[in-house]
């Protein structure tokens, strides 16, 4: 059986700077805010390819976004994207007491 590396493979086929740092800048925000996991089960929420892992998610969502919006304050964006996130993304049931 052959292991493939997604990462690897990806990272031959994108083109430098698919992922602006602006995108990475916003993307490390959510990330930390909302406590991302490791894993691969965010991409279908973010509705992105599933064979990236979380991270990789994130920024791609975060870039097709901001491509989405030419003018945009990256604070404003964040705070936008922040919002839609919390939409996107299931609820625990958790009711604390």
């Amino acid at each position: 059986m052959t292991i493939i590396n997604y990462e690897e493979l990806f990272a031959k086929f994108k083109p430098d700077g698919a992922i602006s740092a602006d995108a990475n800048e916003i993307a490390n925000v959510l990330m930390r805010e909302l406590y991302i996991s490791s894993g691969y089960n965010l991409a279908r929420f973010l509705e992105v390819k599933h064979c990236f892992n979380n991270d990789m998610a994130m920024r791609v969502w975060v870039q097709k976004r901001l491509d989405a919006n030419l003018d945009y304050v990256i604070e404003d964006m964040r705070c936008q994207l922040q919002s839609e996130l919390y939409e996107l993304l299931p609820q625990s049931g958790y009711v604390g007491y």
